[in-house]
């Protein structure tokens, strides 16, 4: 609106026309003059006046198509005043209904014109003014829900006294509800939505808020949303409206969704934890390598305080065990890989070197320029020491220290080289420690581990340094003897190893005899690879205890064969009980004097099949090295006393010998097997008689005495065989409880021979026997001339091919009941 209003008189009647204009104009109107419609129409829209004045009774056109014209066709907003003399109330309705401000009556008072005009200008002035702010307002508001909604931010505005409120859409949407339907709330349905964990926290912030404690409301929580996960909010709010006692009615405030941002503050306050109590070493460095920040566990490591390493590069810790080219090479890689990990040593603050695994790795920005440096690194000291160690214990025997095996081979491999570039040879020397299971059973495996471990210190005393000792296990040794021009060093080493070997080791108080069966192979002689040169210096080995032990042996082609037959055997023994191919055998024992049978002596025989016969000398020693002679020896022993009650039961009264094995003794409980066995037959104790060699007696004495009076005390009697060959001694005949003395055949043949000593050691040996109250039994008679002799000498009692070679039962049995009667001895 101009400073001086512009009116539009609109009317046919100039009268009224004049009155009105000089009203207005004496008033500081501008005026503008039309006396019909379409006139005042063409005026309006030369020059819009601020306020038109129309009459309503005009002819042509009259107020009413005239302010259809201007309000509705021209979508004037100009104020419209009608002026007219009719007072019919559809007249008003209608022009009201057209868009009229409103009405003057004719006639009117023109004196009060202008005030009307002005109150009009006044009011349409007030209602564009406040239109401007409704509209400001809604912009305004506009603005805020775009700002909010841009910002993904809720809305909350909340009526204390009511206990309800309303919220946006962004309220709605943040918690996953339907923003046309989520638009109220209640302080019940929004408490039931709260985690409980968190419930105790907003009523606590909000009492102290509503109390003037905190300058605002805003707490973090947990909320479930619509399909019951939960989500963290940000809640922020003030009071906007109190009561006229300051009391407050009305809240208003904001939600913000920080889920994703609280579960990254998590994580970084974890990282954090990470960075700090991690076992490993960590720096943190810049693009130019200065450390920035260490960890707790940097400075225990390394000596060096967080303060101390800041702004330094890592390469404090360097040693000089890597050249630069070293470190360089590692810069390298990480720039062109991002990462580098291996293991480098490092140095302490205070000087000492270690050994570590390192990590580095780049930190890029986001247009890919390398912003930082991580590093992580442990201590692995401990590590490489069990490294060490694992390493030492795959090679080597815990026990005695010695290499094992699997390092055995890379030595002979490098010794094998050597050979061949000098034309020399290597020896393999398998040694076996004789009757160590024994020496175990009875002394305890304390002893046996002490014994093995004196035997490896012998062993690398015996030989060079530049040969190789090793401990295969159990009571086995290999030795490796390099560059040997000839194989009489080999002969000369394995005689210093027999020589040091037969002294006696003190173990704790006890003085310990042993000695070794060797066997030894040649390279290239007896073949290229070490598994071939050991399993033929096994097989000498083998055929150095068949020599009778505590000697050595080359190989020789035809040990192959014996060792062949000897895992022939083996393998065969396996089966032979179960498949009931033992049989026991007799032979008779006769009175000197009268040639009557006073017992008989039970002889294994093993007959895998129709063809073959393997004798006692070659299966017996196999059985009792792999266990196999405990059920053997029960099984012989059963048999015999079946046997021979069989034999009480047909008449024929005579005493059974069993032979008994030294594993029997020391592995097995011989007291409990002969007991089952007299208890299977119902034989009388007083007619089985146990037949031991002295070897038997001289391991472990004390616990072969209470074994032998236990037996004695059933009523058992106990012969010593092969007497004179073994460790014939008047001390230990003294303390054991046997019965008889069997005269070796050697002895025997020897009476033959016309030599006066043979005949001397059994006159001895009966003389013996008289003196401490014992038969004696000469075996092997073969003649009759023998028998004679040894009447002649006192021998009381004889067994032998003169009379009988051993026969199965049946047939001892026709003989006996031909005319050989067993004649009742004394027991």
């Amino acid at each position: 609106m101009t400073d001086k209003p512009r009116v539009l008189i609109i009317d046919d009647d100039a009268m009224s026309r004049m009155l009105a204009s000089e009203a207005l104009g004496r008033n500081g109107f501008e005026i503008m003059e039309a006396e019909n419609g379409r006139q005042g129409i063409a005026l309006f829209m030369a020059k819009p006046p601020d306020l038109v004045l129309l009459d309503v009774i005009m002819p042509e056109m009259d107020g009413f198509e005239c302010l259809r014209l201007l309000c509705g066709e021209l979508h004037s907003e100009v104020p419209i005043v009608m002026m007219t003399a009719v007072e019919d109330i559809r007249c008003v309705e209608l022009a009201y209904q057209l868009g009229a401000t409103d009405f003057i009556g004719k006639p009117m008072q023109w004196m009060l014109l202008p005030y009307r005009v002005r109150f009009v200008l006044r009011n349409r002035l007030m209602n564009q003014l406040l239109s401007e702010k409704q509209r400001q307002l809604r912009q305004s508001e506009e603005r805020l829900r775009l700002s909010l909604s841009a910002a993904k931010q809720g809305m909350w505005d909340f009526n204390i006294q009511t206990d309800q409120g309303v919220v946006n859409g962004e309220f709605a949407n943040m918690l996953g509800y339907d923003p046309q339907e989520y638009t109220a709330i209640t302080l019940d349905n929004w408490s039931s939505n709260i985690h409980p964990g968190d419930f105790d926290l907003i009523n606590a912030t909000c009492q102290a808020y509503l109390a003037g404690e905190l300058p605002e409301y805003r707490v973090e929580f947990r909320q479930r949303c619509a399909d019951g996960s939960w989500k963290w909010v940000l809640c922020l709010g003030s009071i906007v409206e109190r009561d006229h006692d300051g009391r407050p009615l009305r809240m208003l405030g904001t939600y913000t969704d920080i889920n994703d941002s609280k579960i990254a503050a998590d994580r970084l306050q974890l990282l954090a934890k990470v960075f700090e109590y991690s076992g490993e070493g960590i720096i943190l460095c810049d693009a130019n390598t200065r450390i920035l920040s260490s960890n707790e566990a940097y400075s225990r490591i390394t000596g060096y305080l967080e303060s101390e390493a800041r702004n330094k590069t890592p390469y404090i810790l360097s040693t000089q065990q890597h050249d630069q080219a070293y470190y360089q090479g590692m810069c390298k890689a990480v720039k062109e890989n991002g990462y580098w990990q291996g293991e480098i040593w490092d140095v302490r603050k205070n000087g000492e070197t270690y050994p570590v695994l390192l990590g580095i790795s780049v930190i890029r920005n986001s247009q890919g320029f390398i912003t930082n440096y991580i590093c992580i690194f442990s201590d692995i000291t401990g590590r490489k020491a069990a490294e060490a160690k694992i390493e030492y214990l795959a090679h080597h025997d815990a026990l005695t220290k010695l290499p094992n095996r699997t390092l055995l081979n890379d030595r002979f491999d490098q010794a094998k080289a050597q050979a061949l570039r000098n034309n020399t040879l290597v020896a393999v020397l398998f040694l076996d420690l004789d009757r160590f299971k024994q020496i175990n059973d009875t002394l305890g495996h304390n002893v046996g581990d002490l014994l093995l471990q004196g035997i490896a210190g012998r062993l690398s005393h015996c030989v060079r340094q530049v040969d190789s000792v090793c401990r295969q296990g159990g009571d086995e040794f290999i030795i490796i003897l390099t560059d040997l021009p000839d194989a009489k060093i080999a002969t000369r080493i394995a005689m210093k190893i027999l020589e040091q070997l037969h002294k006696p080791f003190a173990i704790e108080g006890l003085t310990v005899a042993t000695s070794f069966s060797i066997g030894i192979s040649l390279f290239p002689i007896d073949g290229m690879s070490f598994q071939k040169l050991l399993t033929k210096a096994d097989t000498a080995m083998y055929a150095a205890k068949n020599k009778g032990r505590n000697t050595f042996k080359f190989f020789a082609e035809e040990m192959d064969q014996a060792s062949i037959e000897r895992i022939t055997i083996e393998s065969k023994l396996q089966v032979a009980l179960e498949k009931k191919q033992f049989q026991l055998y007799f032979q008779p024992m006769f009175a000197l004097h009268d040639n009557h049978i006073i017992g008989v002596e039970a002889l294994l025989r093993w007959q895998p099949d129709k063809l073959t016969s393997i004798p006692p000398n070659k299966f017996i020693p196999i059985a009792e090295d792999n266990g196999m002679m405990l059920p053997i020896g029960n099984w012989v022993l059963q048999q015999a006393c079946l046997q021979n009650r069989h034999w009480h039961d047909v008449g024929l009264k005579l005493l059974v010998t069993v032979n008994i094995s030294s594993v029997q003794f020391r592995r097995g409980d011989l007291v409990e097997s002969v007991k089952a066995a007299l208890a299977l037959s119902g034989l009388e104790p007083k007619y089985l008689e146990l037949e031991l060699t002295e070897s038997v007696l001289m391991v472990d004495s004390h616990s072969v005495i209470k074994v032998i009076h236990e037996l004695k005390a059933l009523g058992i009697s106990f012969a010593i065989d092969d007497f004179g060959t073994g460790y014939s001694s008047l001390s230990y005949l003294k303390q054991f409880p046997i019965n008889k003395l069997k005269i070796d055949q050697s002895f025997t043949r020897g009476l033959s021979s016309g030599k006066s000593e043979d005949s001397a050691i059994v006159q001895a040996i009966i003389q013996l026997g008289k003196t401490l109250e014992l038969q004696t039994l000469a075996e092997g008679i073969e003649t009759h001339e023998q028998a004679e002799q040894l009447t002649q000498l006192g021998c009381e009692n004889g067994q032998g091919f003169f009379w009988h070679h051993p026969m199965a039962a049946k047939d001892f049995e026709a003989l006996c009941l031909k005319g050989h009667q067993p004649k009742p001895q004394s027991v």
